[in-house]
């Protein structure tokens, strides 16, 4: 994700796992894994799990979260490749909800939120 131009422009590496340091600054990035689906077989597992991911955007501005939003799913829903040694065999976009949020630490003002939630299926080894 952090490779493409429109991402890194708008996001540079501001993107963090679970939770994001209060010196963050706007817009930033969170992510996290909601589920994880390992189908079983009567032998081994299939080895082509799917796990769901939230990406939670942040900005001082509905536009500015809208716009790395659109940047991230641009790049993400739809892709399939290799990455990291790891073969994805599709990503795809299940989920888009916007917010106002108000975010713990520091005195931090509100911030518009978009949480985008795609599905990513894998080739396990």
């Amino acid at each position: 994700m952090l490779a493409a131009p429109a991402v890194a422009r708008l996001i540079s590496r501001r993107v963090y796992a679970v939770m994001a340091p209060a010196s963050a600054t706007y817009p930033f990035v969170v992510y996290r894994r909601s589920t994880i689906d390992r189908e079983q077989t009567l032998g081994p597992p299939m080895g082509v799990p799917e796990v769901s991911i939230d990406y939670e955007v942040y900005g001082q501005t509905y536009e500015q979260a809208r716009e790395a939003a659109d940047a991230i799913r641009s790049t993400l829903d739809g892709y399939g490749g290799s990455a990291l040694g790891c073969t994805v065999s599709q990503v795809a976009l299940d989920n888009e909800q916007d917010d106002f949020v108000t975010l713990q630490g520091g005195e931090l003002p509100p911030a518009y939120q978009i949480t985008l939630t795609f599905d990513i299926w894998w080739q396990e080894s």
